[in-house]
């Protein structure tokens, strides 16, 4: 499995690191490298050959390779299999085949013109490949420092390839849907997505050798090298238990499931490289011919620019990446190979059409209101990206305190997440140059960007579309006299039910209701619900706005008709309004939109655009609302450390099978179990593994459709 935690030492090119630091940092590496380089030459030849070595001829290019030597360039000899099916989300791929070829370096610009030294090499059919050149990673590194931090995407940009069906109108204004008229829903289809390695492969510590001794996290005495891939990539066969627990409990509305892995070089020949993707040994190949189950290489699913960093070994990289996966629909549930469901899961629990994905957080908050440095770079696990993420997120949508997400499988939208890919143009791009996690100290996080952009997004669109369209009834980009007498109105009116608890329904308590209303199964595992973006933004739900100022929070003197009264004043510009509520002082506008919707007991229609004088602008909203939408929940999951057999046994086999005297399984709707394991006592590793086999077996006895008869 990936590791979710580990700490990072910083590489950066941003003033946040210093370039002294850096520059010592690398000269670190560039002396281990020689030092263990000489180290295997002189004592290890009986491994030689395990791992390529660096050619003697080579010497820095440029300034920026100075004190990391680039990985070898070898004859390569390929033979790899890469299915490259069409999807309308994914990248378009090629038909699949099988071919073997011997590349040298000299002809590899003779081979039909298809090398691309920043990508890679493929044959027509996609079989050919080698990992792109050094220079190519350098190159792309470079590009990402030259691109902006944030990107702001207009929503009639954003909501160009959305559609609306006709329901979505009553549906978001006044929270029903009228099955006799719209029918019954149809019920989504998901991809399930695995990130996988099998670490204890030759071939793979084979290829990702190299890499780490030119990693920045290489340090004089190796101590990176020595803790960084026992329990990194550590295998229980947690895989196979998973994907059984999918097709058991997932079943109804899996379209299809996705296993990405690493190519690695299958040749014991350090002159020659012969590279095959990861399989899991198990897997049936009937399963991937009957396009059950794809396993994609990152060669097959990067972004066509994202691919000059291959090959990665950085989960948080691969994520970033999962978008691209190939497929014909849009929503995709991200798990880790050491995830299982454990309990019967509906659509709903993932995804519906009504209420969005499901988020799920956890309690403790960031809120990052200056850049991120070196102390918070060596913070533990999965922090420092957290840290680095907030600030993002601060400087796109305004200070705020915004919830890690939880530690389970994550509903995403491949749309959605490209999205958050453009609008972080610069973190993105470095976020995927990083081959091990911690190499630059930060990296965006995908799963918490991704879930708080949704949420922002939503209460963005709402602001939108209160204060640009529909409070500017005149179109003039100017809140005039007139058109801020009737917000006030409107604002006076909601703030008499302001202290009352009762008035405004509560959807996230009737959401089962309402799905079956439109012939949706409601949710089976996740049936705690917090909120839907249906009762309004999330950051309203515990907020009290009986103090709200209009001429604090929505400009000075928004209450005087004198203000204005011989010119348009700029601080009435619909434009400043809107950035004025919706980035510099969140809060203001999140007591703005719950006030309004305080007009309403249920449903949106108090922030739309009117149907009789606006319906195009109106349509843009709900597009735009129908996209962003999302509901929170408090996942019913079971997160667990592992650290030994008699912990396994006790805490988790005999409490979850029923085998602690009480005899009563437990079930939880998703389980997590983290490899926390720090013994190498090969005694005590065995015994884990089979206490850690013995649960597995216990959980999920059957096996699944997709293994093979012969295992």
């Amino acid at each position: 499995m990936y590791a979710h935690a580990f700490a990072p030492s910083p590489r950066s090119r941003s003033p946040i690191i210093s370039r002294s630091w850096l520059r010592r940092r690398r000269a670190v590496a560039v002396s281990t490298v020689i030092i263990l380089l000489l180290w295997q030459t002189l004592h290890s030849s009986k491994d030689r050959g395990k791992y390529p070595q660096w050619k003697d001829s080579y010497a820095p290019e440029g300034p920026h390779e100075q004190s990391r030597p680039p990985l070898p360039q070898q004859r390569i000899l390929v033979d790899i299999e890469l299915s490259r099916p069409q999807g309308k989300y994914g990248r378009p791929w090629r038909a699949p085949a099988k071919h073997k070829e011997l590349l040298d370096d000299d002809d590899e610009h003779d081979n039909g013109g298809l090398h691309d030294a920043q990508t890679g090499s493929w044959n027509p059919d996609g079989s050919l490949y080698e990992f792109p050149p050094y220079q190519a990673w350098l190159d792309l590194d470079a590009k990402a420092d030259t691109l902006p931090d944030i990107l702001h995407i207009p929503l009639e940009e954003s909501v160009q390839e959305e559609t609306l069906e006709g329901w979505e109108d009553e549906w978001f204004s006044q929270a029903t849907y009228d099955r006799e008229v719209w029918g019954t829903m149809q019920e989504p289809r998901v991809d399930f997505i695995y990130t996988w390695v099998n670490g204890s492969q030759e071939a793979f510590v084979r290829t990702m050798r190299p890499y780490e001794l030119n990693s920045t996290l290489n340090d004089a005495d190796g101590e990176w090298l020595l803790s960084h891939g026992s329990n990194r990539y550590r295998s229980w066969d947690e895989l196979r238990y998973s994907v059984r627990s999918v097709e058991k409990y997932a079943a109804s509305f899996t379209n299809k499931i996705q296993i990405v892995v690493n190519a690695v070089d299958e040749s014991r020949d350090p002159g020659v490289r012969r590279y095959t993707k990861q399989r899991p040994l198990w897997l049936s190949e009937a399963a991937e011919t009957a396009g059950l189950v794809e396993v994609l290489s990152q060669e097959e699913f990067f972004g066509e620019e994202e691919r000059a960093a291959l090959p990665s070994f950085n989960s948080l990289t691969i994520e970033s990446q999962l978008y691209n996966t190939p497929s014909d629909i849009d929503r995709f549930f991200a798990l880790s190979d050491d995830m299982l469901l454990g309990r019967t899961h509906a659509a709903s629990d993932v995804y519906s059409p009504l209420f969005g994905p499901i988020l799920g957080f956890k309690p403790n908050g960031y809120n990052t209101m200056t850049p991120p440095d070196e102390v918070d770079a060596r913070r533990f696990g999965e922090k420092p990206y957290l840290i680095y993420t907030s600030w993002m997120l601060n400087r796109r949508f305004g200070l705020r305190k915004r919830d890690g997400q939880a530690h389970f499988g994550h509903s995403m939208s491949r749309s959605i997440s490209r999205e958050v890919r453009d609008s972080f143009p610069r973190p993105s791009l470095r976020s995927a140059c990083q081959r091990f996690r911690g190499e630059t100290g930060f990296q965006l996080y995908t799963w918490y960007a991704a879930f708080h952009y949704t949420v922002e997004r939503h209460r963005e669109a709402l602001l939108y579309s209160y204060v640009v369209l529909r409070s500017d009834t005149d179109g003039n980009g100017n809140l005039g006299w007139h058109e801020r007498a009737q917000m006030m109105r409107e604002l006076e009116e909601g703030m008499q039910h302001e202290d009352d608890e009762g008035f405004r329904d509560k959807i996230y308590r009737n959401v089962a209701e309402h799905l079956n209303a439109a012939g949706l199964e409601p949710p089976r595992a996740n049936v705690d619900l917090q909120w839907t973006s249906l009762d309004g933004p999330m950051a309203i739900r515990d907020i009290d706005c009986l103090e709200f100022d209009v001429n604090e929070c929505l400009a000075p003197a928004f209450s005087r008709e004198a203000a204005d009264a011989r010119h348009p004043s700029p601080v009435f510009n619909t434009a400043s309004v809107f950035d004025r509520v919706a980035r510099q002082d969140p809060i203001c506008g999140d007591c703005l939109l719950k006030l309004l919707l305080n007009r309403q007991p249920a449903g949106l229609e108090p922030l739309l655009p009117p149907h009789e004088t606006m319906q195009g602008h109106r349509e843009m909203i709900l597009k735009a609302l129908k996209r962003y939408q999302y509901s929170v929940i408090d996942p019913d999951g079971l997160f667990f450390m592992i650290t030994d057999a008699e912990q396994v046994q006790s805490e988790l086999t005999d409490q979850l099978l029923g085998g602690g005297g009480g005899g009563k399984r437990r079930e939880v709707g998703q389980l997590c179990f983290n490899d926390d394991v720090v013994t190498n006592d090969e005694f005590e590793l065995q015994a884990l593994k089979q206490a850690m086999k013995n649960l597995f077996q216990g959980l999920l006895p059957e096996p699944s459709r997709f293994e093979s008869d012969v295992l």
